[in-house]
């Protein structure tokens, strides 16, 4: 029993005097709660309670070992010795430094504890304390002027901690840029700091809120572990979880190689330069006749030899690109390789618009030598026009919505015939008719007809100088009663859109509204 009280009575260590580096901010359960400054539970009736074998009551250990026990540590003393405040240092002696920390236990080797609060700036913090024979406070401390602690005891300090994982916002491609969402902590003010990471590992200078992953990358997974720190608060850490595994980069063809030169026996072909995003590394070449490759032709050129007679010519370009995949690209296929005998100097074209009623005619070209004998044979949809055999060609009102093509045919006896192939850039299209009426009160009809077409579809919008109004035709007709559409004559402006066989058109009328 006696041995007990001895125990007991370390314990009951006086307030060590706060000197002039120290202010009162609060005293008394009662005083500091009134002024905003919590005991974390400890009063009403913990500080009645005995924590860590410490004594109860009033006492700097008391209340210490129920902060720490409170911030996560264990509830039995975690050492066997005396428990008097003076020997806290030297129990943690590996764990107390000069460094205070938000959470550890500021140290007197004259006999105190008390828990640092806050750290204001290098030389000041704020701590709560209890005292034997006196009362619970807080209070902040200067350095200067001998009342700093001996020292801080780092067991539980207070941290900076995710409450919500970061995350990986993007695809995890080659080329294409990575983002961190850094997550969400505990402490606002919080820095950041970001480390990338490709299948856990660090991933060299990838130290800022972006990444775009390399071809190093392919195959691998990414994340990344972002650091946040805070002074005063130990530093935290959360590593977001792994995106899927990296795959390569695509590249994009921009533009297909193009082939020029003749086709025909002897005739050498030159295939452009295509164009890639991004840019490949190298680009290989193989020519093909009827589908087939032309043995050794991987060139960008190609002369025509008398294998090739009769048939069409493509090639195909390949690029390459670390991290990427090999993509292809095709031209466009050449005319049969034809003998050298007629000469066309210049291709024949189109002129015109395919329109109802108005002639499309064909440019024949220049073809040589003299007494070559030009044809026609115009074509709807692929199908021969009945009758359709001179260089220009009138739709008929049964032709829109139909494409057009004409093939114009070079021929000579003895000469081997030239054959082209001209196709419309639109299908046919009939010219458009548009009538607008007043029907019932402040209302207006519009009527769009088109020579060949039954119904005529799409959009035309109305307007006057107040309003204007947008609507689908049904039927061929539209309506409106818009809330700015007053009785009397009213100078309207129709546009009809256009649809697949009709041409846009316009139209502006003074209306008599009703």
């Amino acid at each position: 029993m006696i041995a007990l009280v001895w125990a007991l009575a370390t314990l009951l260590v006086p307030t060590p005097p706060a000197g002039a580096t120290s202010s009162l901010l609060c005293l008394g359960f009662t005083g500091c709660a009134r002024s905003g400054h919590s005991s974390f539970g400890y009063a009403p009736t913990n500080y009645n309670k005995m924590w860590w074998r410490m004594y109860s009551g009033h006492n700097c250990t008391n209340y210490m070992a129920y902060r720490m026990i409170q911030s996560g540590m264990p509830v039995a003393r975690p050492w066997s010795s005396s428990g008097d405040a003076r020997y806290w240092g030297v129990v943690f002696k590996s764990r107390t430094n000069q460094t205070p920390l938000v959470g550890s236990v500021a140290w007197w080797d004259s006999n105190h504890v008390a828990y640092v609060q806050q750290i204001i700036d290098a030389n000041t913090i704020i701590i709560s304390e209890d005292h034997y024979g006196g009362d619970f406070d807080w209070r902040k401390i200067v350095r200067s002027g001998g009342g700093w602690p001996t020292g801080f005891i780092h067991l539980e300090d207070e941290s900076v901690t995710p409450t919500a994982p970061p995350t990986v916002i993007g695809t995890p491609q080659v080329d294409a840029p990575l983002a961190i969402k850094p997550g969400t902590w505990n402490r606002t003010g919080a820095t950041y700091k970001y480390q990338w990471l490709a299948n856990g590992a660090a991933i060299t200078g990838a130290t800022t809120t972006t990444y775009t992953p390399t071809p190093a990358e392919v195959g691998d997974a990414i994340s990344v572990k972002v650091t946040a720190a805070k002074i005063g608060y130990r530093t935290g850490s959360s590593t977001a979880a792994a995106t899927a595994r990296t795959i390569p980069g695509v590249m994009t063809a921009l533009t297909a190689p193009v082939l020029s030169g003749f086709v025909k026996v002897g005739g050498v072909l030159s295939a452009s330069t295509p164009t890639w995003n991004p840019a490949p590394k190298a680009t290989t070449y193989t020519w093909t006749a009827n589908g087939a490759p032309v043995p050794g032709a991987t060139a960008p050129s190609l002369k025509l030899g008398p294998a090739l007679l009769g048939k069409v010519v493509r090639v195909i370009a390949t690029a390459t690109r670390d991290g990427y995949t090999t993509t292809t690209s095709t031209s466009d296929a050449t005319v049969p390789v034809a003998p050298e005998k007629l000469d066309l100097t210049s291709e024949p074209r189109l002129v015109g618009n395919p329109h109802v009623g108005d002639a499309y005619s064909v440019i024949p070209g220049v073809v040589g030598p003299a007494g070559v004998r030009t044809s026609y044979q115009w074509l709807l949809d692929g199908v021969p026009i009945a009758g359709a055999t001179t260089g220009s060609y009138t739709p008929l009102l049964t032709d829109p919505g139909h494409m057009l093509s004409v093939q114009v045919s070079y021929t000579k006896p003895g000469y081997t015939p030239i054959v082209r192939t001209l196709a419309a850039v639109r299908a046919v299209k009939s010219y458009a008719q548009i009538r607008i009426v007043s029907r019932s009160h402040r209302s207006v009809t519009v009527i769009v007809t088109a020579g060949g077409v039954r119904v005529v579809n799409g959009v035309v919008t109305i307007s006057d100088h107040r309003g204007q109004r947008t609507i689908t035709l049904v039927n061929g007709q539209a309506t409106i009663s818009p809330d700015w559409l007053y009785a009397g004559p009213r100078v309207m402006t129709v546009n009809y859109l256009g649809s697949h066989r009709v041409e846009a058109a316009s139209l502006v009328r003074t209306v008599d509204i009703r």
